[in-house]
């Protein structure tokens, strides 16, 4: 990409916090910040800026980690025979090893209907929950996965408390086909999971589940997807998911922005929120340490003189803090400032929020290529990815700030693999893989 181009793309995503604001809180569990895309902005102008609110939860002591309640859902259906249900059986011996002994697990097994093979209980017996697990995930029947995640919910409640993670983690190789079994539906289950405070995990093994259904049970709960192509990978992925239930630090996050008059919102980048008028506002189930995870907000802001110095935004931050077991309220208040001279807005652009805009940008694209893969446009569908790519990779040539450069590079050859992979492999393992990468990117779910 040359400078005159670059120049033009910072200038398209001009406008910004006339100074970055940052928020420490009082115990240093969670580091937040709130900035626009640039801190000046032309004289008159009107172009579209980007609100980042960014929270980043930081390292803390295992030691002292907050406790679990966990549910593990696992598919025992006739489909998992063989080195699949091996693998689950594995999989959740793991889970009980890394759990210390106050922690509480449930585990579910669902085959035409959903068993409570080990009702909620402190995991202080090792020995004995290892003993049933192996003789009770065998595979048969069908595939009830959404009375496997109903009992789970219910199990996580008979031990539910506010100052520890209560998790599901579901498993499943196959398509749900019996009771409730239509996107929808598992949406609302994971929203009645949400609103109890309980993120559902969803991990997808092989080729043949719905990824659609397993995103969306996910999505709505604010837990974790992945997609596990081969048995042999699935101990690796819950290893990934315990890192996860093991560093939270916040839970019940809710980001409020109010925006000034005259300042108008355009749209969410990334995550879900409601816009009503000139507020906005996000929630999120939890932050775990070492990761940033972000609101993006696309705003127009108001004409302003050269000089001048406005009020853009009051972003209101709130979380239950594990750590302290108190509720966090932090307040902050962003600024925008106007100028004539073109070279000063240049060298005020925040480059991280650009990459930031820019890989939010490309995964909606993705997210047209996944439709279009549906439609048996495989080449367009593959075409949009490339472009993705070609784009992010430019991106990462012309900036200078080292995090962004990094952000656009690994978005970059994340979108070259997808590319790849739809050229080499089956078009069900294609999809699976840039719905993961979809759901990801859309959750931020990336360690700093």
């Amino acid at each position: 990409m040359n400078i005159k181009y670059l120049f033009s793309a910072l200038a398209l995503l001009s406008g910004s916090a006339f100074a970055t604001s940052i928020a420490v809180t009082p115990t240093p569990y969670v580091i937040t910040k709130s900035e626009l895309s640039s801190p000046i902005i032309l004289e008159g102008s009107q172009e579209h800026n980007y609100l980042k609110v960014s929270l980043t939860g930081t390292k803390q002591d295992t030691d002292k980690r907050t406790p679990i309640n966990l549910a593990l859902v696992i598919d025992r259906s006739t489909s998992m025979s063989g080195d699949r249900i091996e693998k689950a059986r594995e999989a959740a011996i793991l889970a009980i090893n890394m759990l210390k002994d106050d922690d509480i697990i449930s585990i579910i097994a669902y085959d035409d209907d959903a068993h409570v093979v080990i009702p909620a209980t402190k995991a202080n017996n090792k020995q004995k929950l290892i003993k049933t697990i192996n003789d009770k995930i065998t595979p048969q029947g069908w595939t009830a996965l959404f009375a496997g995640v109903s009992k789970g919910i219910k199990e996580v409640n008979k031990f539910h408390k506010k100052d520890q993670v209560n998790r599901i983690i579901l498993l499943s190789d196959g398509q749900a086909n019996v009771g409730p079994s239509s996107t929808k539906e598992l949406a609302d289950l994971g929203i009645v999971a949400a609103k109890q405070g309980i993120a559902v995990t969803t991990i997808g093994l092989g080729a043949s589940y719905n990824e659609d259904l397993m995103t969306a049970l996910a999505s709505y709960s604010d837990g974790n997807h992945a997609f596990v192509e081969k048995s042999a990978d699935l101990e690796a992925a819950f290893v990934r998911e315990f890192k996860d239930v093991m560093s939270v630090v916040a839970q019940e996050v809710t980001i409020t922005i109010r925006l000034q008059d005259g300042v108008k919102p355009v749209r969410l980048l990334g995550r879900e929120g409601d816009i009503k008028g000139n507020n906005v506002t996000v929630k999120m189930n939890q932050l775990y340490s070492n990761q940033e995870k972000y609101v993006l907000l696309e705003v127009i802001p108001p004409k302003g003189k050269e000089n001048e110095k406005k009020p853009l935004a009051d972003v209101v931050i709130s979380y239950d803090n594990l750590q302290t077991s108190k509720k966090d309220n932090l307040e902050n208040r962003i600024d925008i400032a106007y100028s004539k001279s073109e070279q000063a807005v240049k060298q005020a652009v925040q480059e991280e929020i650009v990459v930031d805009s820019a890989i939010q940008k490309a995964n909606i694209e993705n997210e047209k290529a996944i439709k279009l893969l549906d439609e048996g446009k495989k080449d367009e569908a593959n075409w949009i990815i490339q472009q993705n790519a070609s784009t992010l990779g430019a991106l990462s040539d012309s900036v200078s700030s080292p995090s962004a450069k990094a952000k656009a590079s690994v978005s970059a050859v994340e979108n070259k693999k997808l590319s790849e992979d739809l050229d080499s492999k089956s078009d069900a393992v294609s999809r699976k893989s840039m719905k993961e990468n979809t759901y990801k990117t859309q959750k931020q779910q990336s360690k700093n």
